[in-house]
């Protein structure tokens, strides 16, 4: 169909993981309320690093799942390759901390060194309940009729300092109880969004998740002004 909307999911699906369903699943919701044709596949890390170095050009947008990933090393690059495109990218879960790490990179800090983020507090594959606060810019209006309350099988611990400096460069939307952030969008590019909760679980049916509302939003308006650019170019 013409005016669906493709959507890279990057990762490595497995159907017994509750996050990966759910994330078919609030795609699917936002599909169904939105009543925008939406069509994902689901691509792993190895795909998108080394046999398609631009697979990100058949897409409309860019949705990183949940971990685990069975390749994490390679999520630095397609991190960094996606921060230099325009085209909408929403990641959840795990791949928070390889952002953070990534961009720390980037500023020529030495990770083996300099502790930054910690590893995952949460030990085992159940999620639990992280309380937003400090919530910033359009995601008061994202969260005006919904619960603040989120549910992640990732909790990552950042030193106030670092945390500090990612705000050059990020909006930090909100942070959890223990005052680490937990959404993250840049400043510089149209729509570059990461949680470290899973919003797809909670999305339902009748209310999809905000987030994912948001970024299919944005796909669909970003999608619409380039088709417009195009065709003025064609004329």
């Amino acid at each position: 169909m013409e005016d669906s909307l493709r959507i890279a999911v990057i990762g490595d699906y497995n159907f017994a993981y509750h996050s990966h369903n759910a994330t078919n699943q609030a795609l699917q919701h936002c599909e169904d309320v939105l009543e925008i044709p939406i069509n994902y596949y689901w691509l792993n890390e190895r795909e998108c690093c080394e046999e398609n170095l631009d697979f990100y050009t058949d897409y409309d947008g860019v949705l990183i799942a949940p971990g685990p990933y069975r390749q994490p090393f390679y999520f630095q690059s397609i991190i960094a390759r996606l921060l230099e495109q325009k085209i909408p990218v929403l990641g959840t879960g795990d791949c928070f901390k390889i952002l953070v790490e990534t961009y720390f990179h980037s500023k020529g800090f030495d990770l083996t060194k300099e502790r930054i983020i910690s590893d995952n507090l949460i030990e085992g594959n159940y999620f639990t309940g992280i309380m937003l606060d400090k919530i910033t810019g359009d995601f008061v209006k994202l969260y005006l009729n919904k619960a603040t309350t989120e549910y992640s099988s990732s909790r990552f611990s950042i030193l106030p300092q670092y945390s500090e400096m990612l705000s050059e460069s990020f909006e930090i939307g909100a942070r959890n109880q223990f005052f680490d952030p937990e959404i993250l969008k840049s400043k510089e590019h149209p729509f570059f969004l990461f949680t470290m909760f899973c919003p797809q679980i909670v999305s339902t049916k009748d209310v999809p998740h905000p987030i994912f509302t948001h970024f299919i939003k944005q796909i669909g308006k970003i999608k619409h002004l380039n088709s417009g650019i195009t065709s003025k170019k064609e004329s």
